[in-house]
């Protein structure tokens, strides 16, 4: 019988997989006394499964296929590389990731499983979102999915299930396991079956929580060695079963093409996403009601020990109020003798309860994840994240449209902001930077809407974003080149296209010793110099009075002796001041502008300064932005999400009829990947800057090979 693959993945963490993946791997190896290797491909685990399994973790997986792919290492010395436990199972590790480090890619994972299968049966602990996991699944013999009987896990495991059935998926050889069956406050098990029903599947086992287990594992003893007739061990009996059975090296499962499922009268199951969801809804709503009756014993109990919840912004203060407050929340659930919990549940209501309490509610776990870079609230019920450039709908909630609105008036009451029905929209920025636009009914049809813009702790530098391929290292050159030399620079494009980003990198090339300015609506820019005065915008007061525009601050700044003027963005009658003051003495002004293309960015610059409201021609418009404007680096977002610098383009002169223009460098798409990654190139255009001899003169040389066109 051929060597098998078996993939272990669940909805999210702490499902059981990675416990179920060891004992599977000793009780198969057992019996069939075939060794077994367990490779865990999260490159951020610390050896779990190897202590799960109870073996010596054999190393890291790269090496060695960095040496099957040079023939340094054979399969016979490949054998002699992993120590096997007692049970005759093994374990390999993923490295964890280093900076300039690379992940494998799936053709390498290909050659190593094709290495291994020779020696191994091969059970594989994956993440739900590796690179790995596709071809893995290709590969596999059998796929177990594990979940548990919870909203959050069963709303995952459908959302996933149906993508991979619009992806023409078949599920013959996958598996699903219930783990923690029975606990309290569970998904009820009649439901779970319902919803993998419209997928014609069934639960292959259901398998309990006990402490016993999680002790056992702890000690490296798989519990189906050490006790096998503990509940555990015997509800894993049919997905042992089912494992023995196969055959080995089924083949690849994307390439059946089409889901053949029926039923026994030849049609689609009947079982819809709406029976899923009403019976998620019915849950969600007695969690919510649980949550909402604790919350006010816990507000009241905070009211009578006059606890003040403002921490100033001290952080040892914050830690001791969110202490007491933990401790208070978990006082509160004890007194609630109706309430059954097991550990997972308990946590999370304490800590759902101390962010209500003292955070964003809902919010405050997407606010932790440092590659979430956009939050987006629709509705109470409806919260989109962009993380790395794609949108994906979140599994956070709010209870309702009170609840999104109390998390906004948190935001915003520190501020000294208010919002309303007479006020109904507001811009704020949380204590991290993050940029907030809330929006209120009546005017949100839809319900109170909530917007957070967050930004990177650490600001991407040129050699950050050379290496992502928003752009190369001769564009750093020659943008640098042109901050050093003073040119005026636009920076054009459309919303999250990374327009700030590129402006905090070319303001990193500005000297120490000149006197910088900044003028933003929300204050996000990051000047690494010592000598920058920073100025913000203000909104009306509730009387419609005190608000300073930006305009106003461009025309202020013009007297507080800048070398540099760095507008965030130019939106409206500001543009025209801003390029009077480029045309006055302050060359090196930088700003950023909204537009598609460069040609666009052109247009919409004489739209903002004729709505500075004054009735100028549009040739002496346009001989304003001649003169002033340098240099305009375009900006795109690719439909994989990737934002590029698709060109650099220098502004020569004007006719009646258009301002004149030509590109340095410029980016091309050559083509679109299986996976739907952009492929294409940066070159330049092979057209010097105009102001090649000015640099010259000033002793500053570029080397013009760099502006050659390559054939």
């Amino acid at each position: 019988m051929a060597n098998k693959i078996i993939v272990f993945i669940g909805p999210h963490e702490g499902v059981g997989k990675t416990t179920l993946a060891a004992n599977m791997a000793a009780r198969h190896a057992l019996a069939r006394k075939q060794p077994v290797i367990l490779l865990d491909t999260d490159p951020l685990a610390r050896g779990e499964s190897a202590q799960a399994a109870g073996t010596t973790s054999g190393g890291l997986i790269d090496p060695l296929i960095d040496q099957l792919a040079t023939k340094e290492l054979s399969l016979a010395l490949l054998r002699g590389r992993i120590p096997l436990n007692r049970s005759q199972v093994g374990s390999l590790q993923i490295a964890a990731p280093t900076r300039g480090s690379t992940p494998l890619t799936p053709e390498q994972w290909t050659l190593f499983l094709q290495n291994m299968t020779q020696l191994y049966d091969v059970f594989i602990d994956i993440e739900l979102f590796s690179n790995l996991k596709n071809v893995s699944f290709d590969m596999a013999d059998a796929i177990i999915w594990t979940l548990t009987p919870t909203a959050s896990s069963m709303r995952t495991t459908l959302s996933h299930m149906e993508s991979l059935q619009n992806q023409k998926f078949v599920f013959q050889k996958m598996f699903f396991v219930l783990s923690q069956a029975g606990a309290a406050g569970a998904i009820d098990t009649p439901a779970i079956q319902a919803a993998l029903n419209r997928f014609g599947k069934q639960l292959l086992a259901q398998l309990p929580f006990e402490p016993e287990l999680v002790r056992l594992a702890n000690q490296g003893r798989p519990v189906v060695l050490e006790q096998q007739r503990h509940l555990y061990s015997t509800a894993l009996a049919p997905v042992i079963e089912k494992v023995t059975q196969l055959k080995g090296q089924m083949g690849p499962i994307h390439l059946a093409g089409i889901d053949n499922r029926r039923t026994e009268g030849g049609g689609v199951p009947a079982i819809t996403t709406r029976v899923v969801e009403t019976m998620l809804d019915d849950k969600r709503k007695r969690w919510n009601a649980t949550k909402q009756g604790i919350h006010r014993n816990l507000v009241e109990e905070l009211n009578i020990r006059r606890i003040d919840l403002n921490t100033k912004g001290d952080p040892v203060m914050e830690r001791q109020l969110r202490t007491h407050v933990e401790s208070t929340v978990n006082s509160l659930i004890g007194k609630e003798k109706e309430l059954v919990l097991n550990r997972e549940e308990r946590d999370r209501l304490v800590k759902e309860l101390v962010d209500e309490t003292l955070g964003l509610g809902p919010l405050e776990e997407l606010l932790t994840d440092p590659n979430i870079t956009e939050i987006m609230v629709n509705r109470y019920d409806q919260v989109f994240i962009e993380r790395r450039g794609k949108i994906t709908l979140s599994p956070a909630r709010f209870i309702d449209n009170s609840h999104v609105i109390q998390v906004i008036r948190r935001i915003i009451s520190p501020l000294g902001r208010r919002i309303d029905e007479s006020v109904p929209m507001v811009d704020a920025r949380l204590k991290d930077g993050s940029r907030v636009n809330a929006i209120i009914p009546p005017l949100a049809v839809q319900g109170p809407t909530l917007t957070i813009r967050r930004f990177p702790e650490k600001a991407f530098n040129s050699d950050d974003l050379a290496r992502m391929g928003a752009i190369t290292q001769p564009m750093v050159d020659f943008l640098k080149t042109c901050v050093i030399t003073k040119k005026n620079i636009i920076i054009s494009g459309g919303t999250g296209t990374g327009k700030t980003t590129i402006l905090n990198m070319l303001s990193s090339f500005i000297g120490s010793d000149e006197r910088i300015i900044t003028v933003e609506d929300t204050a996000e820019l990051r000047m690494q110099q010592e000598h920058v005065v920073r100025l913000e915008a203000r909104s009306a007061n509730i009387e419609g009075q005190g608000q300073v525009a930006i305009r106003d601050l461009v025309k202020n700044c013009l007297r507080m002796r800048p070398d540099r003027i760095v507008v965030g963005e130019c939106r409206g009658g500001e543009a025209l001041d801003m390029l009077q003051a480029m045309n006055t003495g302050h060359d090196g002004s930088l700003t950023t502008i909204h537009a598609n293309s460069s040609r666009d960015a052109f247009t919409r610059l004489e739209t903002l300064c004729l709505m500075a409201g004054m009735d100028l021609p549009v040739w002496a418009l346009r001989e304003q932005i001649r003169s002033a404007v340098h240099i305009l680096v375009q900006l795109t977002r690719m439909q994989d999400g990737s934002r590029k610098v698709t060109c650099i383009t220098e502004v020569i002169g004007r006719n009646d009829e258009t301002i004149l223009t030509q590109d340095i460098f410029r980016y091309v798409q050559d083509a679109v990947d299986a996976q739907g990654r952009v492929l294409g190139h940066h070159e330049a255009t092979g057209i010097l800057p105009q102001f090649m001899p000015e640099l010259k003169a000033k002793g500053l040389l570029l080397d013009e090979a760099m502006f050659a066109k390559v054939a």
